[in-house]
């Protein structure tokens, strides 16, 4: 796949441990991408050993003039570290295309008039994605409603605490901003911060009074925007089902892979023909053009379709390799493909062919597309 060159214009501190860096395009070219999406980070330590790594964009396009993605140290992480001691402006990053899935889906939260109840939950870096998703919602959707309920450990460590100030000015009768603490610094006397760690029967308690003020033929229609650690995504998730909202009303972004799925058992395991075609868009100076390259190989259980092709020097797109990311996704146009684990596509992108290559496993000859 095509790889982006991006030089670092400006980097701001968010937070104690927090930096956004604002990026642009090597060769002028403007960086296409929707609110909610990432940038897979391809950095290459000693000889031959590439590091990649996923930061969502925190800016959102039509609304902020600069491409940015916000990082958070994580402890002992080789590439955080790097990006936020030793990055300078002027430096140059590499990276695949935009990419992610955590995005307002066809049609998902209406045009301008539709009415939709729009909630946002994160925790940490989080924040990063559900930022530029509610930016966009408080701007382009005038007659929607958004909430965001957050979580931080203290006061220093809220994201975009002065931007998300003003939106809360600018959107205070169409926007809420709950954030909870759970070890402020000082006392809480705004009605913003609430002291403790967000669980089940607080968020249950909160959303019944935030649902009090939805007309009940409308809550069905209300969305729900998940991210944070693994541990806050599964609490949040399962409260949400607890309350009986459905599955098809909540989205979730995960920025860990606890674990990688055990191949699945297939009932034939000889190995599969794989035919990929990668569309690739080239500028000849007067019009956008495709250009499409073509690649067969053999697949045998237990290797994925995605492995089975870096194997063969193949350079298909992934980033986490565990079915959380989508940097992988490809459209299957002909055969069945059986992945181990799905917490990324939605029953709307299964129906149109959609699989995830990194938990992929052949059960018949397939053709795929990028």
């Amino acid at each position: 796949m095509d790889k982006l060159v991006l030089i670092v214009k400006e980097i701001r501190q968010e937070a104690k441990d927090t930096a956004t860096i604002l990026l642009e395009r090597k060769d002028g070219r403007r960086l296409e991408y929707q609110a909610g999406q990432f940038l897979t980070l391809l950095l290459v330590k000693d000889v031959g050993r590439e590091l990649r790594r996923s930061y969502s964009f925190s800016s959102t396009p039509g609304i902020d003039r600069t491409p940015a993605i916000t990082v958070k140290r994580v402890i002992n992480g080789e590439v955080s570290r790097y990006l936020l001691d030793h990055l300078r402006v002027g430096d140059q990053l590499m990276s695949l295309p935009p990419a992610g899935r955590f995005v307002e889906g066809p049609g998902e939260m209406g045009g301008p008039e539709a009415g939709k109840w729009l909630f946002f939950i994160a925790a940490g870096s989080g924040m990063a994605p559900v930022f530029s998703l509610l930016k966009e919602a408080l701007a382009k959707k005038p007659a929607s409603r958004v909430v965001l309920i957050s979580q931080h450990r203290d006061e220093e460590s809220i994201l975009f605490k002065r931007a998300m100030d003003d939106l809360v000015r600018n959107f205070g009768q169409r926007f809420k901003w709950v954030s909870f603490l759970s070890r402020p610094e000082g006392r809480l006397i705004d009605p913003v911060n609430q002291m403790g760690r967000l669980n089940n029967w607080r968020l249950e308690e909160l959303m019944g009074e935030l649902l009090l003020s939805i007309p009940e033929k409308e809550q069905p229609n209300a969305l729900f925007y998940l991210c944070g650690p693994p541990a806050f995504m599964r609490m949040a998730l399962f409260t949400l089902r607890v309350m009986g909202f459905a599955d098809t009303q909540i989205r979730q972004e995960h920025f860990t892979v606890e674990y990688v799925p055990p191949p699945p058992l297939l009932t034939d395991n000889t190995p599969k023909k794989v035919t990929i075609h990668i569309n690739r868009k080239q500028n000849d100076r007067e019009e956008e053009q495709t250009a499409t390259r073509h690649f067969q190989f053999e697949v045998a259980w237990p290797s994925t379709i995605l492995q089975a092709a870096l194997n063969q020097g193949i350079p298909l797109p992934y980033s986490c390799k565990g079915g959380r990311c989508s940097s992988c996704v490809a459209i299957c146009l002909s055969g069945k493909v059986k992945m181990s684990i799905n917490e990324v596509l939605t029953e709307n992108d299964l129906r149109e062919g959609l699989v995830l290559t990194c938990v992929g496993y052949a059960e018949t000859d397939v053709v795929l597309e990028y």
